[in-house]
């Protein structure tokens, strides 16, 4: 069906931008987990002390590198990795990149699992969960501030993380946010409902994370030939409970 085809298109047409986002997403996620290395209990070997990842949007999970990689680089035992996608079929992409990623082998106790949802009703309770991560997903959730006020709601008290990265309408260029304004439309019905014209930055600052938000703006670079362009504009950060 639709969603298994969108899967399947999803898994092989992002190399590109996710090359240029390499440099920048890589320290963004070290910087995630040194924190969860901090905030950890010392002293505890037991697996359900691990610390909770929930991902939402997953898709095919083209961050299982940055994972790979940052669990190298930090003093972590392993990951409860949760999945949150409303496109089940997604999953088993996930799985694979998971393993080519070589994170279960560089960390045997990692898991990884899915459970089906959408970011505006997290199933999951209060203060439970360690870190969050959101890459290119606020711009296709029905309603961003219910899903930030979800996101807030179950990350943990003054520990809790948020790490974001979200193409958004530029700031810097009135021709190309005219452009992105005009796309929009035929955008969200072609690509799973994503929004070209958002302010997701500025919606973040303003949804309440008591810890402060850590946000820098960029244009990633992009090409008018095969569209990338109109996602160039970038924010992306952490944001703290």
């Amino acid at each position: 069906g639709v969603d298994s085809f969108f899967s399947y298109s999803m898994s092989g047409g992002m190399e590109g931008y996710e090359r240029k986002a390499r440099p920048y997403k890589t320290q963004l996620f070290q910087t995630l987990f040194d924190s969860l290395v901090r905030d950890r209990v010392k002293g505890s070997d037991e697996s359900n002390d691990l610390p909770v990842v929930l991902e939402v949007g997953m898709g095919t999970f083209p961050n299982a590198p940055y994972y790979a990689q940052a669990m190298k680089e930090s003093a972590l035992k392993g990951l409860d990795i949760i999945s949150v996608d409303p496109n089940d079929t997604m999953f088993n992409y996930a799985k694979d990149t998971a393993e080519k990623s070589g994170l279960f082998s560089s960390s045997p106790n990692t898991s990884l699992r899915n459970v089906h949802g959408v970011a505006e009703a997290l199933p999951f309770a209060d203060g439970s969960i360690d870190a969050i991560v959101g890459t290119l997903t606020l711009c296709s959730v029905t309603n961003q501030e219910q899903a930030l006020s979800e996101i807030r709601r179950v990350l943990k008290p003054r520990t809790g993380k948020f790490l974001f990265w979200e193409h958004v309408l530029s700031e810097d260029d009135t021709v190309l946010a005219l452009q992105q304004k005009i796309l929009s439309p035929i955008q969200t019905l072609v690509a799973d409902g994503c929004h070209l014209n958002r302010r997701t930055g500025v919606n973040i600052q303003n949804a309440g994370f008591l810890g402060g938000v850590e946000i820098e703006y960029m244009n990633l670079g992009g090409s008018i030939i095969d569209g990338s362009d109109v996602i160039s504009p970038t924010v992306f950060g952490i944001a703290t409970a």
